[in-house]
């Protein structure tokens, strides 16, 4: 919860008690836990279901603000934190190649650095005694020059592609920005319509069976 500094402050003063974040970071790395910028990790998700047998799950997203600091990634020969693109919604994950000085320049004279981290993630649902632990999907650093139905398109897109998974998502989860709100009341309905993507009319559609007691319905 501290931090890099807390880490390294720990590992300092106890010697030999815990790994050096270069050890760490390569661990991670060697048991295929990479995490690369607007790339969503299906593949683990994929394993994750495999090994844990369950189809229903959850998932949320959500901005928080950060600082603005342009990182380069040796591995990928990337920059990060500069505003990733969306395309129809969907984060386009290592788009700014610096393979060279000119190209570094050129970024940080024309891009817009990212003030906002959004992140993804996936709680599955069990029956199972055990607690269920969450499972990070992706993240990327945007600002705020989005709009409800790159929300929308981001959402189906996630949906789509975690069927693939063979994993169902019942719902999506966040806070009450204006924009995510616009994309759940387009998307169920509620005093708002798409004309251009018929929702309700897919065959994948969750239905749910009221009680025949149940005279009427309210959205809460």
């Amino acid at each position: 919860m501290g931090g890099r500094n807390t880490y390294e402050y720990i590992r300092l003063n106890l010697p030999g008690a815990v790994p050096s974040i270069t050890s760490v970071d390569g661990s991670i790395t060697k048991a295929g836990g990479k995490i690369v910028e607007g790339e969503f990790r299906y593949d683990a998700l994929s394993d994750l279901q495999i090994s844990n047998n369950y189809q229903l799950a959850i998932c949320s997203e959500d901005c928080t603000g950060v600082i603005q600091k342009v990182v380069y990634d040796a591995s990928t020969s990337t920059v990060i934190e500069f505003s990733t693109p969306l395309d129809h919604g969907v984060p386009v994950p290592q788009f700014f190649q610096a393979d060279s000085y000119d190209e570094l320049k050129k970024c940080f004279e024309n891009e817009e650095k990212s003030n906002l981290l959004n992140v993804h993630m996936l709680e599955r649902l069990t029956i199972s005694k055990s607690s269920s632990t969450s499972f990070f999907l992706g993240a990327y650093g945007i600002t705020s020059k989005f709009n409800s139905i790159d929300v929308l398109r981001r959402w189906l897109w996630v949906f789509e592609r975690s069927r693939i998974s063979n994993i169902r998502i019942l719902t999506f989860s966040t806070d009450c920005d204006p924009k995510y709100l616009r994309a759940m009341r387009l998307i169920s309905g509620f005093f708002a319509k798409l004309p251009n993507i018929p929702i309700s009319e897919r065959n994948d559609v969750l239905e749910v069976k009221l009680p025949k007691n149940w005279s009427s319905w309210f959205f809460m």
